[in-house]
């Protein structure tokens, strides 16, 4: 009778969406799984780990729909197979369709973890592994805690994807009528409420993050971690896209159910901001804080190299004291390789290794602050100097002196744009004649490498199979001690972050902010951030270089300016794509996205803003969330297809 229970545990994913085909590919394996896997320890462990194994590859550049998903980079479209366009472009490109969707988390197809499985597996840990015999208490206590954890982080993936989705607690036995198997999606607060309280039970039982062992433990959730995803849970329930989200109104379910709340509900802000508070005391109790460590090995290094290394740093730095939690299960060599650029004359075998083709857009690069801590185009110097209005032509004056030699190469002329911006900007994007400090090259007074994107040139279009398509490329997403000769490339591991502390001291601003309206927490959280970033608080900033000198004063542009922080503190981190959601500004994607011309073959003709897009990119209503794949719907109506699909 078990292995009938698992078999109609499948005939249940296939009403989900797994075709008949799928299914009859895992009988074999899950028979034997349940058979053998839950006998001792060892085979219980191992079944742990495939319940660790469904979690999307965050951090990969393919796989992750929101590391390339946005209107942050722009992939060049190719069909050759040796350099083929990223799964997730063809998001940013609107081509997402109900046939065969990409990144399909729903089936498990196209590029997507199979959720519904990953989900059906962690309910069988959970009913099995209390045979087990010699195991500990501690470790059963703590792998049933885990799981029950993944089992609601898997939940939120598909309800962020998704919106309102089934909730599956508990597998169906045999005896299921065909109604019972057909599920129903729940009410977006019904699937919030689950996931939250889920993912409460599972925090009581977690490690501390003391407790967890890197070296053979690392990637494993903690209560810190735990505590930081549940809080995001709840910022999410409070945001427009599902809190009093009227363009869903007519999204009801064949009994008439409505699954989105139509009546806004501020309380919703007030329980996310108490959940991230709660998150960060915790954390910075077990010795948490923000990055701010100057790495020994810099030396004596000039101050503002090291202020864009320790930037970088909290980002880069393996399981440092920043990271809440790290993604294990992405291909970071890859994600390496298209990150940077050539900074030296690489020979032909080694090309492939630094491609730079994860190319940020001008609208991305026009994102990060000036010099003085605001928007450029409301910075007070920028708009007196002319240096907004003349943003993408070429200064006249080469860089020199004391503080542009460190992000301009000396001598060289490149555009307004790149000059007096704030230390992220210059930790984060690869620019032409812009200082790329590392790379195997760590005198900055000696051999420091500078970015020349210039057709034909070491950065360029034509300097090697791989390249940028916007003539800038995402240093922030590589390791500083990568390095680079002509025959060799070495890459250094890290875990690409799932959350890490400043996000979670912006999303407790944010909450606070739409819960009270401005106040003193609030400003104190966003400063942190900024003065890691060795900016002046945001009062400051704005009072004395701003034409909006009042800005943070009322709720709405405060908003405005925790939204910017956020899209500039967590840039190139698979945040935007994200956040663009919840806040319900798609629109944002419908900015034609723009580059240089990287076929250039001087300053002159490189620096034209040219359009990148094949054909005009349009995003709408619909594209707030993913399609069900058609064929599921023909085999479980109950579940009813999203808006526009």
């Amino acid at each position: 009778m078990k292995k009938n229970n698992y078999l109609i545990l499948n005939l249940i994913l296939i009403l989900f969406g797994a075709s008949a085909c799928d299914y009859l590919d895992i009988v074999p394996d899950n028979i034997a799984t349940i058979d053998y896997a839950f006998r001792n320890r060892a085979q219980s462990e191992k079944f742990l780990y495939t319940c660790y194994s469904f979690r999307p590859q965050i951090g990969d550049i393919f796989n992750d729909p929101a590391l390339n998903g946005s209107d942050e980079t722009w992939q060049r479209y190719t069909k050759v197979a040796c350099w083929p366009t990223f799964t997730n472009s063809y998001l940013q490109r609107g081509l997402q369709n109900s046939n065969n969707p990409y990144l399909n988390f729903w089936d498990g197809t196209m590029g997507g973890k199979d959720l519904w499985q990953g989900i059906s597996d962690c309910n069988i840990f959970l009913s099995e592994i209390g045979q087990v015999r010699d195991i500990t208490d501690y470790e059963k206590t703590r792998w049933i805690a885990e799981v029950k954890f993944l089992k609601a982080y898997y939940h939120f993936w598909l309800f962020r994807c998704y919106g309102p989705i089934p909730i599956v607690d508990e597998n169906l036995s045999v005896s299921s009528s065909p109604e019972q198997v057909r599920v129903y999606r729940q009410p977006v607060d019904s699937v919030v409420s689950y996931i939250t309280n889920l993912m409460s039970e599972a925090i009581k039982d977690l490690p501390h993050y003391s407790e967890v062992i890197e070296g053979t433990e690392a990637g494993r959730i903690d209560k810190l971690g735990a505590l930081a995803m549940r809080a995001q849970v709840l910022v999410y329930a409070a945001s427009p896209l599902f809190n009093g989200n009227t363009d869903y109104a007519n999204l009801k379910d064949n009994r008439g159910i409505q699954l989105f709340p139509q009546v806004y509900d501020e309380n919703k802000w007030t329980l996310a901001a108490e959940a991230c508070k709660g998150a960060i005391d915790s954390c910075e109790q077990e010795g948490k804080a923000l990055y701010d460590v100057r790495d020994p090995f810099l030396g004596n290094q000039p101050e503002p190299i090291q202020l864009q290394i320790t930037y970088r740093q909290s980002i880069t730095d393996k399981w440092n004291k920043e990271l809440l939690w790290g993604s294990t299960n992405a291909d970071w060599q890859n994600l390496a390789r298209v990150s940077a650029p050539r900074v030296i004359r690489l020979s032909p075998t080694n090309l492939s290794c630094v491609t730079g083709e994860f190319s940020p857009t001008l609208k991305m690069v026009g994102q990060y602050y000036s010099s003085n801590g605001v928007p450029i185009n409301e910075d007070v110097n920028w708009q007196d100097n002319g240096w907004y209005e003349n943003r993408y032509k070429i200064r006249e004056d080469p860089s020199s002196g004391e503080d542009e030699i460190y992000h301009v190469k000396e001598g060289e002329q490149t555009v307004y744009l790149h000059f007096n911006r704030e230390p992220r900007f210059y930790a984060s994007i690869a620019f032409d004649k812009g200082i790329c400090f590392g790379c195997g090259y760590y005198d900055f007074y000696k051999d420091v490498k500078y970015c020349d994107f210039v057709n034909f040139q070491v950065s360029g279009f034509q300097a090697g199979d791989g390249y940028s398509g916007t003539g800038y490329t995402a240093k922030k997403d590589f390791h500083y001690q990568n390095s680079q000769t002509y025959n060799t490339y070495s890459r250094e591991y890290y875990p690409f972050p799932v959350m890490r502390l400043a996000d979670l001291y912006l999303l407790y601003a944010e909450s606070l902010n739409e819960s009270t309206g401005p106040g003193t927490e609030v400003f104190t959280y966003l400063d942190k951030v900024r003065a890691r970033a060795g900016l002046k608080g945001v009062k400051d900033s704005w009072l004395n270089y701003s034409t909006n000198p009042t800005k943070y004063d009322t709720k709405d542009g405060l908003r405005e300016i925790i939204h910017q922080e956020r899209t500039i503190e967590l840039a190139l981190e698979g945040k935007r794509f994200w956040d663009i959601r919840r806040w319900k500004k798609i629109e944002e994607f419908n900015v034609q996205p723009l580059g240089w011309n990287i076929q250039g073959e001087t300053e002159q003709t490189f620096y034209k803003v040219t359009e990148m897009a094949e054909q005009e990119v349009k995003f709408s209503v619909k594209n707030y969330f993913w399609p069900i794949r058609e064929s599921n719907i023909t085999v479980n109506p109950n579940l009813i297809q999203n808006y526009g699909w």
